[in-house]
């Protein structure tokens, strides 16, 4: 039986983005001696937290389906979908990371549960992902 799922964009993964660009900033105000030095790192922290930040709230809903009869990962993203046969669950107690392989592209999606609707639909996901992947090696 298939199983849908929606993944949204993270505002814990974007403040824990922008929180590590502030920490850069501030290391190089206390590190960096010549001002000409600090203010070209600081406007390239800068440029580079501005991009992140617009990258990461600019991002689609990701629909996965995850199909255990015969262990395929479908993603739409934007419309186009992609099917993938070869994945590696990467899990830890916080979160996961899923690599999705295919011959043309590949994806990592990184797994934690603000990302979708309910803490129940997070952990349906982990358990589909496990299941598959003990049935896979039997």
């Amino acid at each position: 039986m298939q199983q849908h799922f929606e993944i949204h964009a993270s505002p814990a993964w974007l403040g824990l983005t922008l929180a590590g660009h502030v920490l850069l900033a501030l290391a190089i105000i206390a590190y960096v001696e010549p001002m000409a030095m600090m203010l070209g790192g600081l406007l390239a922290v800068g440029l580079l937290a501005g991009r992140e930040y617009g990258s990461l709230s600019r991002q689609r809903t990701i629909s996965l389906t995850v199909n255990p009869h015969n262990a395929t990962i479908g993603l739409q993203q934007g419309g186009q979908p992609y099917f993938f046969g070869k994945y590696k669950v990467y899990a830890t107690r916080w979160f996961a990371i899923l690599k999705l392989i295919d011959k043309h592209n590949s994806r990592v999606l990184i797994l934690i549960p603000d990302r979708f609707d309910s803490i129940q639909s997070y952990r349906r996901l982990r358990f589909a992902l496990q299941t598959m992947d003990r049935s896979d090696a039997a």
